[in-house]
């Protein structure tokens, strides 16, 4: 059986790293280092994908932008997304819900 795939997005490598190390033995895991790769790949891939994990805070474009682009043309049918960040203020967890995050980790 061919394993899931997920997709990682994280400006941070390490916490790209660490990410990778916990997922790669069930998972197919392919990285981005920020919102822009992220979007250029999914619009390639997004079938391939089972999961997004994606940072917040990244520069070029940041995870709400890159989450409020799949939300917009429906990438999310197909995938979940959960957010990964060190910022669990209310507001923060709310916005991405309301961008259609499936989840938020903090």
């Amino acid at each position: 059986m061919d394993k899931q795939k997920i997709l990682i997005v994280d400006d941070s490598e390490m916490n790209r790293a660490l990410l990778v190390d916990i997922l790669e033995e069930r998972y197919d895991v392919v990285e981005a280092e920020n919102g822009v790769e992220a979007i250029s790949l999914l619009s390639k891939q997004r079938a391939d994908f089972s999961l997004l994990l994606l940072d917040i805070m990244m520069p070029e474009m940041d995870g709400f932008e890159v989450l409020a682009y799949i939300n917009k043309y429906h990438w999310n049918d197909t995938f979940a997304v959960i957010m990964i960040s060190a910022d669990d203020t209310p507001a923060n967890i709310k916005r991405a819900y309301d961008l259609g995050a499936f989840d938020y980790i903090s």
